[in-house]
């Protein structure tokens, strides 16, 4: 019987597959028999609510940079990989694993409240020439 202590990973990892897939989690290795599977196990994260970094459309809206946004629970899960559908396993802490999976994630985002990007003069009045019709206000979405 061979030793498989050599050829087994354990820790954080994004994992890119054939495909363009990616698994992101807590990876380890699994051996049924012959074969070795890796298994992710990809955490679970709680409703929460956020301010974008980049503008993207939300609820069919254009949302700016500042928009307060809330995005809808996932449950934890877990998945076996294959390691011939494997092209990348690419270790990280579990800080970094964590923000790609809320980088790489579809899932549908509530717009909360859409921010207003106008710049203020020192002064304290508003530059009309930055203004944008769409972002003249703020924008306040109730909760579904």
């Amino acid at each position: 019987m061979s030793d498989h202590s050599e050829s087994n990973f354990e820790g954080w990892a994004i994992i890119e597959m054939m495909g363009h897939r990616k698994e992101i989690g807590y990876v380890t290795t699994e051996h049924y028999g012959a074969a070795a599977l890796f298994r992710v196990d990809v955490p679970g994260f709680q409703e929460r609510d956020f301010e974008l970094t980049r503008p993207q459309y939300v609820d069919g809206v254009w949302a700016p940079i500042g928009s307060k946004v809330r995005r809808p629970s996932i449950p934890t899960r877990s998945v076996l990989v294959g390691p011939g559908s494997i092209y990348a396993l690419n270790p990280c802490t579990e800080e970094m694993a964590r923000e790609a999976i809320e980088e790489g994630l579809l899932r549908p985002l509530v717009l909360c409240m859409k921010a207003n990007n106008h710049r203020q003069i020192p002064d304290g009045t508003i530059d009309d020439d930055v203004l944008d019709a769409e972002q003249s206000e703020i924008e306040t979405v109730d909760e579904l």
